[in-house]
């Protein structure tokens, strides 16, 4: 497989931080509505991981002689909206929505890790998607074992 030019990894890249943006702003709109603390918690720090993937992909576009993204795209509004929508019908329907999010940013890392990177890049694209990984595997277990249950009768 030959390796991709700069303009192509930086339009990958870029694709990247719009979809890191637009989970940023869905983890907003399910935190805002949710009344579980340790899940707002856990999910303010999936957010962080977002807000770090951010800056890292950013870094790297401008190291390639690039501009980084700086707001989510056309898609961004839509997981947002619906992200809102849902997660007014509670704790379950955001973390529905929540997955659905990671289910696609993850689906993008996987993605992403097909192609010819330098090593530093798909060290830094291994490291992001092991964070994917991580908060889909927190929310899918968390929808299995009906946490929000759990929190509401201590």
């Amino acid at each position: 497989m030959a390796a991709m030019n700069q303009k192509k990894m930086v339009e990958k890249l870029n694709d990247i931080i719009a979809l890191d943006y637009d989970a940023v702003g869905a983890y907003e709109a399910a935190i805002q509505r949710m009344d579980v603390e340790f899940l707002r918690m856990k999910l303010r720090e999936f957010q962080q991981d977002h807000e770090r993937h951010i800056r890292e992909l950013s870094q790297t576009v401008q190291q390639l002689g690039g501009k980084p993204r700086e707001k989510p795209g056309a898609k961004g509004f839509i997981l947002k909206g619906f992200t809102a929508v849902t997660a007014m019908m509670g704790n379950e329907a955001a973390l529905q929505a929540m997955r659905g999010n990671e289910l696609l940013t993850n689906r993008t890392y996987r993605s992403a890790l097909e192609e010819e990177w330098s090593d530093d890049i798909r060290t830094l694209l291994e490291r992001n998607y092991r964070d994917e990984k991580r908060h889909l595997t927190f929310i899918e277990e968390s929808l299995r074992n009906r946490v929000w249950e759990q929190a509401a009768h201590p």
